[in-house]
């Protein structure tokens, strides 16, 4: 159930980028801003499946990758609530050019969630493969590279679509890697 519960928003996201429009006009005003009030609660679940995943990480890792994860959620809701509900709100009143500075403050805050977002995912990774060796490749592959992706993609179709759901399988794997091994060391301990 852990496995599925990381994936979801992913998935979600992904599912959604399929929708984002590219450009922001008085023809997309209303579901851009619509959207990314849908967004405004999806978005930070990614920061609490990070969460999630670094629970048993070393807490020298944990700690400051969990800051990292939080980081994301808070910067990135950010960008979220600038450039997407408030430029969407902005453009359905007539003044797209004058949510141009929203744009860009958004985009700098945005830009912060999404590094921080891919340090919490290197670590996650680091602590798996170390874990988990071998198993833990296909996990950290997936993570790895859509939290790449998505430092400049945010959810646009088609990279951002592409980095959603390459978190999404990352996640899922490393979740299910982490709990295969765990119950094998329960396993062994009963034995």
């Amino acid at each position: 159930m852990r496995t599925l519960l990381l994936a979801v928003p992913g998935l979600i996201l992904a599912g959604i980028g399929l929708t984002h429009p590219h450009h922001l006009d008085a023809s997309t005003a209303q579901w851009w801003q619509n959207m990314h009030i849908i967004l405004a609660v999806i978005f930070p679940l990614l920061g609490a499946a990070q969460w999630v995943l670094l629970e048993d990480s070393p807490k020298l890792v944990r700690y400051p990758a969990r800051l990292a994860a939080f980081g994301y959620a808070v910067f990135y809701g950010a960008l979220d609530a600038l450039a997407g509900i408030g430029g969407g709100a902005m453009t359905l009143n007539g003044g797209r050019d004058a949510a141009a500075p929203i744009f860009r403050i958004g985009n700098e805050l945005g830009t912060i969630g999404a590094w921080s977002f891919f340090a919490a995912s290197i670590a996650i990774a680091v602590c798996a493969l170390l874990k988990h060796k071998l198993k833990a490749i296909p996990g950290a592959a997936f993570l790895l590279t859509g939290s790449f992706l998505f430092l400049d993609s945010h959810i646009y179709w088609p990279k951002g679509v592409i980095a959603c759901t390459c978190i999404a399988i990352g996640m899922a794997a490393t979740s299910y890697v982490s709990a295969a091994g765990s119950s094998a060391i329960e396993d062994s301990t009963r034995t």
